[in-house]
């Protein structure tokens, strides 16, 4: 397998060896080069193409969802491993995936398209938190509000047709808790309480607006059907496609309750 380019180019059958012992070594798979893929697990495997694309020393590197078909654990550590690879080897890659948080954490620069036009190109912190248009505001759960007017202490801006909310800038207060900036809060119901592993996904029903929210797993716990209070930090105010960032602005100390 990993041989395969250098066989087409018709390289010396010595340096076809060398070269993929070399890569057997790169990719962590030494001791394993007589198995046959069946017996290889699917992170190994694509460690194998890997090294296959690898071997005829191209210039470019091209990556299809590379890890698409692999569970979340693995593809998790794939991650790590390929942007290590990359950078230790020195070559551009172009990666292409759905998935935003693998955008994030594999790239350099990131390059958001929608349906063949480019909306944003820049590094993955600039894309995420300024975003330019609505379309690439919209990462991870966030949720679209038609009236963001809900939410006390934004400023207005006018002929807006949307907010976008993600779940990072809200903050979820139960009503026996200290809430930091009361005169702001807005009431919520919880409608969902979802357990990811490292936090608590929260559904939120504000109105008729429903928003996705996260708790900590050093916090009490929030139950289904409670009424809470939600402090929204920041939102992204979406006018004619243009994205305006607006802070909660009773997060200033004059606004502060004591």
């Amino acid at each position: 397998n990993i041989a395969f380019g250098l066989k087409v180019q018709k390289a010396d059958k010595t340096y076809i060896k060398k070269r993929v012992t070399e890569l057997i070594e790169l990719i962590g798979l030494k001791g394993l080069e007589k198995r046959y893929p069946s017996q290889l697990s699917g992170g190994q495997r694509q460690r194998v193409a890997f090294a296959r694309a690898l071997a005829p020393n191209p210039q470019l590197l091209l990556l299809d969802e590379p890890f698409a078909a692999i569970d979340a654990k693995i593809r998790q550590e794939l991650r790590t491993w390929l942007k290590d690879m990359i950078e230790k080897l020195g070559i551009t890659s172009i990666f292409v995936t759905h998935d935003q948080d693998e955008a994030i954490e594999v790239a350099d620069e990131i390059i958001i398209t929608n349906r063949g036009h480019i909306e944003q190109k820049g590094s993955p912190v600039e894309v995420y938190q300024s975003p330019e248009t609505a379309f690439s505001a919209f990462f991870g759960q966030a949720a679209i509000v038609k009236d963001y007017h809900i939410f006390n202490y934004f400023e207005d801006v006018d002929g807006a047709d949307h907010a976008i909310v993600r779940p990072e800038f809200i903050k979820v207060t139960r009503k026996n808790e200290v809430q930091k900036y009361k005169s702001s809060a807005s009431e919520a119901v919880v409608e969902r309480v979802a357990f990811r592993g490292s936090y608590f996904e929260l559904g939120l029903k504000v109105g008729d607006v429903r928003l996705s929210a996260r708790r900590g797993l050093d916090e009490p716990l929030v139950h289904t059907g409670e009424t809470v209070d939600v402090f929204v930090q920041r939102i992204f105010v979406i006018k004619e496609n243009k994205v305006y960032t607006l802070e909660n602005s009773s997060a200033k100390e004059d606004y502060l309750v004591i």
